[in-house]
């Protein structure tokens, strides 16, 4: 077994000892990263230079820390679809016109052709980074379309991708369309919640749907039957339709992130 000694400032030696007591003085203090070791019969060196106390003088990991999520309305403790489009519903109702006007104009940038639906990716992290202030008690305005352009060509990117890969995949089988559309669904919520860029936003889609990929599917059923109706009420209910069912899927993405960070913890809001 090796043998070290220390060597204090005035020469004078202590020891010897083995590994396990230099490491504890160490972590006393009592030995630091210049303090002289002589190791075995060898020469008197600095303490940092013996491989086997390197990983004792490193600092201990800094914990990661995750933001809080924010919200001011409550979050069930369960994943329901017809409960976030009974939520979407409540908090639609007191700022309809705004809504609207956003789903307007988003439907109006969708519809100009070829390029429609890529420019109308970039308006939609607009959208989601306004209904996720609507979660946190900021009430929704027309001009905050227009305020995300730091995410616009991240968003434009995303929807590039998936609009080339999603079709492709949907024609071979549709399963596995469908099940890629799932993994990405909550790009654009990522992209407006967080500052990753588009392929970070989508591998953070893939990780935070892990477990609840159907009922995903089973809330999409649900704002699908939900735009039927709007199209039935003069067309016109298709804007309402699409902020409610836009202010579902956000309420789906604060429960998926509380889940992702606290797997056994009840659902909390503040």
């Amino acid at each position: 077994m090796d043998q070290y000694l220390v060597i204090g400032p005035d020469g004078k030696e202590f020891g010897p000892i083995d590994l396990n007591g230099l490491q504890q003085w160490i972590r006393e203090g009592r030995v630091l990263k210049q303090t002289r070791v002589r190791k075995n019969d060898g020469p008197a060196m600095a303490a940092e230079s013996l491989p086997e106390v390197a990983e004792t003088f490193a600092p201990p990991p800094q914990p990661v820390l995750t933001p809080p999520i924010v919200t001011t309305v409550p979050i069930p403790s369960e994943f329901r679809a017809w409960q976030f489009i009974g939520q979407g519903w409540e908090l639609f109702k007191p700022h309809w016109l705004h809504l609207c006007l956003m789903m307007l104009i988003l439907s109006l940038v969708g519809a100009i052709p070829y390029a429609g639906p890529f420019l109308a990716a970039g308006f939609m992290v607009s959208v989601n980074r306004a209904v996720l202030g609507l979660l946190a008690g900021r009430a929704p305005r027309v001009e905050m379309m227009f305020t995300a352009s730091d995410r616009y060509l991240q968003g434009l990117v995303a929807a590039v991708i998936m609009g080339l890969v999603l079709p492709i995949a949907f024609l071979c089988l549709i399963v596995p369309g469908i099940y890629l559309a799932l993994l990405w669904s909550q790009t654009y919520l990522v992209l407006a919640d967080t500052n990753q860029d588009f392929w970070a936003a989508m591998q953070a889609s893939i990780d935070v749907t892990k477990g609840y990929r159907w009922e995903i599917f089973c809330l999409w059923l649900a704002y699908f039957l939900i735009m039927i109706l709007g199209l039935l009420v003069f067309c016109v209910g298709v804007y309402v339709a699409h902020a409610v069912g836009t202010i579902a899927f956000a309420l789906a993405y604060r429960f998926l992130q509380f889940r992702q960070q606290h797997p056994q913890a009840q659902m909390v809001t503040v």
